[in-house]
């Protein structure tokens, strides 16, 4: 009896330990602030001086101590996580930081983070840092007890002597995994992009169960791309000039974009109307979670994305700015309703049901050889049919499987498509089209032979994507499908190269030992003046190289591993060529390094001017030679492979023979064209002149 007292004493008291450390990490109306390595799962801030605060609604942790990615200086925020159905999500941030002056160099001398403010009400950081010359940076973040934003705002004060001008200061969002939506009316990433009075002034990151989303009204430029959306104001700043800049960062707890079209409204004060109504199949019956998709007619005349919101037990209501809208309805495995028009009036109901949604049909693919009829690895894309707009109710692109090799299965909303399958299309192959038609709750059974037109290793080329990222950073494709990705754009060796991290390394290599593919380990070491591409990169003991390093400490970095050291995207704004123009690379030229990079992500005038200076370069003696890379983030999205570096090994294959390839320049970077030379690249010609 005594013995059942005593158990049940600590059964009590462990239950109590239990609620109490529940309580501290999900807080009841309040704000808590901890110094040290983060609490929030797969988090980067793991330094004893790093900070971290919380409230009932989201997490943020603060790199102190930890080195923020891309050579950011100090202070960035590097993690965040959102409370979900009363359990807190992973780490859904790489970073969340006030860039003067886009992703160009950021010279900067001092950072300093306090806690300047804590209660359990509200708690207040201050980031202080410098860019160049004279001007300071001081940056506040506020987060609030019952609330789900995080304000921001950064003063930029010029005490120095020179005039800055051109400069785009803003805010950038780089999510991790999940989607990207945003500004209104932008369809391709990239830079120079000028925000015209059409766009929206929002940007945010999605996934099912989760969003964040960045407020920046007034904002003048733009520039994104997988994983990263940034928002700017270009302006001058003269010598005792201030300038402001205030930002909100909005956390919820569904993936919709409803919320946060609400809040922005409010942010510029401006009125809404109501949307409501019901969602039900052709049978009647309730969709559990529909999606109502607003497109609005942008200014080129074309409908796009403008929001969405997700609805509960067939029922949905949200607010909308007064205007003309285009709706429809969607869910989860079920067809897309028909689209309707819609006025929104101020302070009015306006309501529409949708009464013809159908459960989908699978799709079950069999891809083979033409000549040899033995399965092949392949990519499958949607090019006809009806379009689904929001990132995770509907699939565009998939592979076959590595297990089951030729094969893929997938869900597709009944209606006629066009599907196109590729094998290294482009490249040793050209792509061939299925059309279908699924019928709800169909099975649909296609086999497709594919024709690859040519071996590249039987001539003794093999071809490799020499730079692709994985789910690190702002990298998306986990390492399973970044296999998958690149055997079916017919490379020959596996390889990645992620941000400042071998994380993946060591499961791609295993994954691509599975199927006897050799695989590249690399790693992109990323300073903001310049990333630089190595291999390869040991995976049997630790790799540190700090991007926040000079230039030879990095270059030495990786001629301690023995590696090949590349200089990627030379001509970018953080790229390595860019900023030596502008005498902004810590230490200056140096010149040890080996490879120089052609790179399908960026623009064709960047990449001409690095085969101009490799040209240069050649002219004056120095071997620099070239390299090919995607530099996809997200195989869905981009292919594999869509550049590559093919090399010529003599004999039988080693990686050692084609990392000497490289080094020898017996190999060339290409977007499709293959070439046999009569004299190999590399090798040196005398030619008599009479």
């Amino acid at each position: 009896m005594k013995k059942s007292r005593v158990l049940l004493l600590m059964a009590l008291i462990v239950l109590c330990i239990s609620m109490i450390g529940s309580a501290a990490e999900v807080p009841a109306g309040k704000v808590d602030v901890v110094i040290g390595p983060t609490t929030i799962v797969n988090g980067a801030a793991l330094s004893d001086r790093d900070i971290t605060v919380t409230n009932e609604y989201f997490k943020i942790s603060f790199a102190v101590g930890t080195a923020p990615p891309w050579g950011v200086p100090h202070g960035s925020i590097v993690d965040t996580a959102i409370l979900v159905n009363g359990e807190w999500t992973d780490n859904r941030t790489a970073l969340i930081d006030f860039l003067p002056n886009g992703w160009s160099a950021w010279p900067s001398t001092y950072q300093r983070v306090e806690v300047v403010e804590n209660n359990p009400a509200r708690a207040v950081i201050k980031v202080e840092r410098d860019y160049a010359e004279g001007v300071d940076l001081v940056t506040t973040y506020t987060v609030e007890a019952g609330s789900k934003i995080l304000k921001i705002s950064t003063l930029m004060t010029n005490n120095g002597t020179k005039t800055y001008e051109g400069l785009i200061s803003g805010y950038s969002l780089c999510t991790l995994s999940g989607y990207m939506f945003g500004p209104f009316g932008s369809e391709q990433p990239g830079y120079d992009q000028v925000a015209q009075s059409w766009y929206g002034d929002f940007v945010l990151g999605y996934d099912e169960a989760w969003t964040m989303a960045l407020h920046y009204p007034g904002f003048t430029d733009f520039a994104y791309g997988t994983g990263w959306k940034d928002l700017y104001y270009n302006h001058n700043i003269a010598p005792g000039e201030v300038k402001v800049f205030d930002a909100w960062v909005q956390f919820a707890d569904v993936g919709s974009a409803s919320e946060i079209l609400e809040f922005n409204v409010g942010i510029k004060n401006e009125t809404v109307g109501t949307l409501k109504g019901q969602v039900v199949t052709t049978g009647g019956s309730k969709i559990d979670k529909p999606i109502i998709i607003v497109e609005k007619v942008a200014e080129n005349g074309k409908e796009m994305l403008y929001v969405w919101d997700v609805g509960s037990d067939g029922a949905y209501s949200f607010k909308l700015p007064p205007g003309k809208y285009l709706v429809h309805a969607v869910a989860k495995g079920y067809s897309i309703s028909a689209k309707r028009d819609v006025t929104i009036e101020q302070d009015k109901i306006s309501e529409i049901t949708f009464d013809d949604l159908q459960k989908g049909g699978t799709v079950i693919l069999e891809i083979k050889g033409k000549n040899t009829g033995e399965p092949l690895d392949a990519r499958v894309e949607i090019t006809e049919g009806p379009e689904i707009l929001v990132g995770y109710v509907g699939a565009k692109t998939f592979f076959t499987k590595l297990d089951n090799i030729g094969q893929a299965e997938f869900l597709l909303a009944p209606g006629d498509y066009v599907l196109t399958l590729s094998k290294g299309a482009g490249f040793i192959s050209k792509e061939d089209k299925v059309s279908l038609t699924v019928e709800p709750e169909g099975i649909h059974t296609l086999s497709q032979a594919l024709e690859v037109l040519i071996d590249l290793p039987r001539e003794g080329w093999y071809s490799a994507d020499l730079h692709h990222h994985s789910d690190i950073l702002d990298g998306v494709t986990p390492p399973d499908y970044l296999v998958r990705s690149q055997l079916a754009s017919g490379l020959d060796i596996i390889f990645v190269s992620d941000h400042d991290s071998i994380a993946n390394n060591k499961k791609i290599k295993e994954l691509a030992s599975g199927r006897g593919i050799p695989f590249i380990s690399s790693i992109e070491v990323s300073p903001n003046w310049g990333h630089i591409n190595m291999l390869p990169i040991p995976l049997d003991k630790p790799v540190n190289i700090n991007p926040a390093g000079t230039v030879s400490e990095i270059f030495a970095e990786g001629r301690k591993l023995n590696a090949l050291i590349i200089i990627a995207h030379p001509y970018i704004s953080y790229g390595y060529f860019y900023n030596l123009e502008k005498d902004m690379v810590p230490g200056g030229f140096d010149p040890d390094f080996d490879l120089i990079e052609i790179n399908a992500a960026i623009r064709a005038r960047d990449n001409y001017r690095a085969l101009q200076k490799a040209w240069d370069f050649w002219s004056e003696g120095k071997k620099y030679y070239l390299t090919g890379g995607s530099d996809v983030h997200d195989v869905w999205l981009y292919r594999s492979g869509n550049a590559r570096t093919i090399a010529h090994v003599t004999g039988q294959f080693s990686l050692e023979k084609y990392y000497q390839a490289l080094k020898q320049g017996n190999s060339y970077a290409t977007y499709g064209p293959l070439v046999y030379p009569d004299q190999m690249f590399g090798e040196m010609s005398i030619f008599k002149i009479n």
